[in-house]
């Protein structure tokens, strides 16, 4: 039990506690130069890697967005160099605010669909094959479109201010998506592969496995690459989705098909600083009055001749 001397200090302490905090707002430290350094790498990732998706998939108004994100990082950039570290992370800001559409527009529009879309168009020929192996990797495809689907809903409903942890639950289920439609495609090759030609059932000596030639440990993106222009030579099954595309995305890279839209957008970069209005005194900060565009002169017909 406390006296109630000591019950009567408490409250007085807490009074002065409540009323200092009271008499002094809390300010927002503003951003310093390892911070924005920080943040600035991470935005320069968020983009480039939205350049492969955009360049392989995106639509016009996604291409827009990525042209307009690039703008504000380079914005944040040259202040970053100025030491002004406040309008870079404003700038920032910016920048994830558009990939933030960019990247759940792409990751619901081009990889969820499309993945879902490739796997129920091989499914068929799977099942019919009546191969567990590749019946294996087809569940596996569906089960990484599934957990996409809930990286895109994650990062919908995750915090609104928290952008860059939004975005990397977007980029994640870009990844699940990929890696779905590489089942899809290792199904499919599965399936097609007389057995004979699989190695499950190929008999090896010690020696066989000690001497293995060299040329035959190829990466896998080309080992699957060459595995579908063999099948669709020998007319196994046709490319109703353009294969290749998605196999190229699969592994990060653009496609020859197509081209970087990063490197255009360099070229189109502009190094005016944005205008910045002037702040009226009779508006608090939150609250500034926009600013009213200058309307066009009107002129007058002239007058007819007679």
């Amino acid at each position: 039990m406390h006296s109630p001397k000591h019950i009567t200090a408490l409250v007085f302490r807490v009074s002065i506690l409540v009323c200092s905090l009271g008499s002094s707002p809390l300010r927002a430290a503003a951003p310093d130069q390892g911070f924005v350094e920080k943040i600035l790498r991470e935005n320069r990732y968020f983009i480039e890697f939205a350049n492969v998706c955009v360049s392989n998939f995106g639509s016009p108004e996604n291409e827009k967005a990525l042209k307009q994100s690039n703008q504000h990082n380079f914005n944040a950039n040259l202040y970053y160099l100025e030491s002004n570290y406040v309008d870079a992370f404003k700038e920032i800001r910016l920048s994830q605010e558009i990939l933030l559409d960019l990247y759940y527009d792409i990751l619901q529009k081009r990889y969820i669909e499309d993945s879902r879309s490739l796997l129920d168009l091989n499914a068929p020929i799977i099942i019919q094959s009546k191969d567990r192996k590749s019946a294996h990797f087809l569940q596996l495809g569906y089960r990484d479109v599934e957990v996409a689907r809930q990286f895109r809903d994650m990062g919908y409903n995750y915090n609104r201010f928290l952008f860059s942890n939004k975005i990397r639950y977007y980029i994640d289920g870009i990844k699940r998506s990929r890696r779905a439609k590489r089942f899809a495609f290792l199904a499919l090759i599965e399936s097609k592969t007389p057995i004979e030609d699989k190695e499950d059932y190929q008999t090896q000596t010690w020696d066989d496995a000690r001497n293995k030639d060299e040329r035959e440990k190829i990466r896998d993106y080309e080992r699957v690459k060459n595995n579908l222009v063999n099948q669709m030579n020998r007319k196994l099954y046709t490319d109703a989705m353009n294969f290749f595309l998605h196999h190229d995305d699969n592994y990060g890279l653009i496609s020859g098909q197509k081209k970087s839209l990063l490197k255009d957008s360099f070229k189109e970069l502009q190094t005016r600083r944005p205008e910045k209005q002037p702040r009226n005194p009779e508006f608090p900060a939150k609250d500034q009055p926009e600013a009213k565009k200058a309307e066009p002169a009107k002129t007058e017909p002239a007058p007819a001749k007679k």
